[in-house]
C-alpha cells in the first residue's frame, strides 16, 4: 500500500493533536508537516508538495481559501476539512459556497479517519506542472496591454489563462479580489504556471512585454501613470464598487490609452469592473467578458454584459 503524505493545517492545537493521534496508528500514513494558517500551510504544500492535506474549516471559508485550493489542483493534492463536532452544519456552509469537499471530525475512530482518507487519496500522475509552465512562442498585438478584473473563481481562470500566455506576452496587469497579505503567495502560484515574468504590482513598476503586474490582496487601488513609458502606480483611497483593490480603478486609469487596451472581467460576485469596463469599450479598447457557463460567479462578469461593456 502507498505511503501517504499528510500535511494538517488547522489554527487549533487541540485539533492538531487529536488528529495525530488518529492518524499515527496507521503506518501507512506520515505526517509531514503541520501549520497553524494559510500562509504557513501554503508554503509548507510547496515545499513538501503532500498527497493529502487535512484543511481546518474556519480557513476554508476565508477569502484567501481560493489560492490554496489552486495549489492543490497545481500539485495534485487532495484536501480534506476538518469540521467540528457538528460536521453537517459546517458542511452545510461550504455546499452554500459550492463546495463539495471530503470532511473528517475529532469525534472519528482512528479507522473511519483512515477510510475517509483513503477513499479521497490518489496517486500523483508523473505530470505534475510544479515547475514554471513552458508556453510556446507566438506573435503578439503590437502595442496592445491587456487589464484583467477578477473575483470568486477568478484564481482557477487566471490560472488557466495565465499557462497559455507566451513568454512575450503583452504587458499585462491583473486585479484579483483575495484577502489581504497573500500578494506574494498569488504571485508565486501563478509565475509557476505562465511563462511569462509575474510580479507584484508596485509603484513604478514599468508595464512591458513579457510581464504579468499582480494586484491582489495589496494596500491601495492599481493605477497607471502615463507616459514614454507606462508604469504602475500603487494608491491609497477609499473602497471603490466595494473593493480596495478595485478593478473599476485599474480600468478607468487606462481610459486615456484606451484603443491599446485589451480588457477582460472574469467570474466574480457584485459588480466591480462593469462601469470601468463599459467606459473602456466607449473609447475604443476591445472588452471581453467571461460567459455564464464558465463563470463559477456570473456576478461582474454579467452586469457588465448588461449594460453593453462586452464586446466578446
Amino acid at each position: 500500500m502507498a505511503l501517504v503524505r499528510i500535511v494538517i493545517a488547522t489554527p487549533s492545537v487541540i485539533e492538531q493533536v487529536r488528529l495525530e493521534r488518529l492518524i499515527s496508528p496507521h503506518s501507512d500514513f506520515e505526517i509531514i508537516a503541520q501549520a497553524r494558517d494559510l500562509s504557513t500551510a501554503y508554503s509548507k504544500i510547496e515545499e513538501t508538495l503532500p498527497d493529502v492535506v487535512l484543511v481546518s474549516s474556519l480557513f476554508a471559508q476565508t477569502a484567501e481559501y481560493p489560492c490554496m485550493v489552486s495549489l492543490f489542483q497545481a500539485v495534485e493534492t487532495a484536501q480534506i476539512l476538518i469540521c467540528g463536532t457538528f460536521l453537517q452544519e459546517d458542511a452545510a456552509v461550504l455546499r452554500a459556497r459550492g463546495d463539495e469537499l471530503a470532511a473528517v471530525t475529532t469525534q472519528m475512530t482512528s479507522a473511519e479517519i483512515h477510510q475517509v482518507i483513503h477513499a479521497n487519496f490518489a496517486p500523483k500522475s508523473k505530470h505534475r506542472i510544479v515547475a514554471p509552465f513552458a508556453a510556446p512562442k507566438m506573435p503578439i498585438a503590437a502595442d496592445k496591454i491587456v487589464l484583467i478584473g477578477a473575483s470568486t473563481g477568478g484564481i482557477d481562470a487566471l490560472t488557466n489563462i495565465l499557462s497559455a500566455f507566451p513568454a512575450n506576452c503583452p504587458p499585462t496587469a491583473i486585479v484579483q479580489h483575495t484577502g489581504r497579505n497573500f500578494s506574494e503567495t498569488l504571485v508565486r502560484l501563478l509565475n509557476n504556471r505562465c511563462a511569462a515574468d509575474v510580479v507584484m504590482a508596485q509603484t513604478g513598476v514599468t508595464m512591458q512585454a513579457g510581464r504579468v503586474c499582480l494586484a491582489g490582496g495589496i494596500d491601495g487601488h492599481l493605477r497607471f501613470e502615463i507616459g514614454a513609458d507606462i508604469t504602475c502606480a500603487v494608491q491609497s483611497g477609499p473602497d471603490v464598487s466595494g473593493h480596495c483593490p478595485s478593478i473599476d480603478e485599474m480600468f478607468t486609469s487606462a481610459l486615456p490609452i484606451a484603443p491599446r487596451v485589451i480588457a477582460v472581467l472574469l467570474t466574480g460576485m457584485g459588480r466591480d469592473g462593469a462601469l470601468g469596463l463599459h467606459a473602456l469599450r466607449a473609447a475604443g479598447a476591445q472588452t471581453i467578458g467571461q460567459d455564464e457557463a464558465s463563470s463559477v460567479v456570473y456576478g461582474m462578469p454579467r452586469v457588465a454584459f448588461e449594460m453593453g461593456a462586452v464586446e466578446t
